[in-house]
């Protein structure tokens, strides 16, 4: 691991960051580690900072981080929660970590995900220095499976640059947290905090209203898939319904987001909503879930006839 000194030599002595990542941990004892070190293997001609935020973890995470800032503190900002924010579901990077963020551009990363490319964050902010269309970034990345690294087939099926725009975001769905890097200018967390089904999917709308977004295919990151995830603990049917009503709150909310490929996105995540939402209803968690029979209502609003046939069919053999 390259020591604190090292680091900033590569800079010339400059402290004031150009990149602010932001990362937020909860309980990622086993991961947290490996997020940090990915960090400060970053090459970079520029400075960066690490604002890491812990939401009152009851293991050991806490201890790890403090540990890091000790031997990083010119580079390293800790915020450790006494008690837990989420449960009062205020945002960790618009209310928190976005605001003390000092770099021209924004990293984000998870506790429990890492970078593996020491030159992601180089490579990121040359592209948008010398593209000023451009106003946000995303890299290929791996998906952890216990030990086993999966790759996507972005390699073969998108070219070396791919701009994403709302003509073709989620055409694949290759824009991941872990890897985005965006100009802090090309956002504003008071915009984002009046979504009230806000994700990062808010975030990228919001920033694709001041330029175009790039996919940079190489890989860079890991996202690791973890029973511990707060999404993946997740329902299929919660999932599917979530992605939807924030999509369909974009659509709404943002102009330029009504477009033929978003509406689309919003109609195919309805659907995968109210099928999921029949498999819930022979189960006790079904009756707990007020959400599934607004989703199973809205998508016959919407579906054309054989669809209607077709999924009140499945519905009749539900509940038979």
């Amino acid at each position: 691991m390259r020591n604190q000194s090292d680091i900033i030599l590569n800079w010339e002595g400059n402290l004031q960051p150009v990149v602010s990542i932001l990362c937020d941990a909860y309980n990622h004892e086993r991961f947290i580690t490996e997020a940090l070190e990915g960090f400060l293997k970053q090459k970079t001609t520029f400075p960066f900072e690490i604002i890491i935020h812990d939401d009152a973890s009851t293991d050991g995470t806490t201890e790890i981080i403090k540990s890091f800032a000790e031997q990083y503190p010119l580079i390293i900002k800790p915020v450790l929660q006494k008690e837990n924010q989420y449960s009062q579901k205020i945002n960790f990077w618009s209310d928190i970590t976005f605001p003390m963020a000092q770099g021209k551009y924004i990293a984000l990363c998870e506790g429990d995900d890492y970078w593996i490319d020491e030159l992601k964050l180089q490579k990121q902010v040359d592209f948008l220095e010398n593209n000023p269309e451009y106003v946000i970034t995303w890299t290929d990345f791996f998906t952890r499976k216990d030990t086993e690294l999966v790759p996507n087939d972005f390699k073969e099926t998108l070219p070396d640059v791919y701009t994403i725009d709302f003509n073709t975001l989620f055409q694949p769905y290759c824009t991941y947290t872990l890897t985005s890097l965006f100009r802090k200018d090309a956002v504003d967390p008071l915009e984002y905090k009046k979504f009230k089904y806000g994700k990062d999917n808010t975030l990228y709308s919001i920033a694709l209203c001041h330029g175009k977004g790039a996919f940079l295919n190489f890989q860079a990151a890991v996202y690791r898939w973890h029973s511990g995830g707060v999404y993946s603990l997740q329902s299929p049917f919660f999932q599917r319904y979530s992605s939807y009503r924030n999509i369909k709150e974009i659509f709404q909310n943002i102009p330029q987001a009504r477009t033929h490929n978003m509406k689309k996105v919003m109609l195919t995540l309805l659907k995968a909503s109210a099928f999921e939402a029949l498999k819930l209803r022979k189960s006790e968690q079904y009756k707990n879930i007020e959400e599934a029979d607004i989703a199973i209502n809205e998508f016959l609003e919407k579906a054309n006839f054989s669809l209607k046939l077709k999924y009140l069919w499945r519905y009749i053999k539900t509940n038979i």
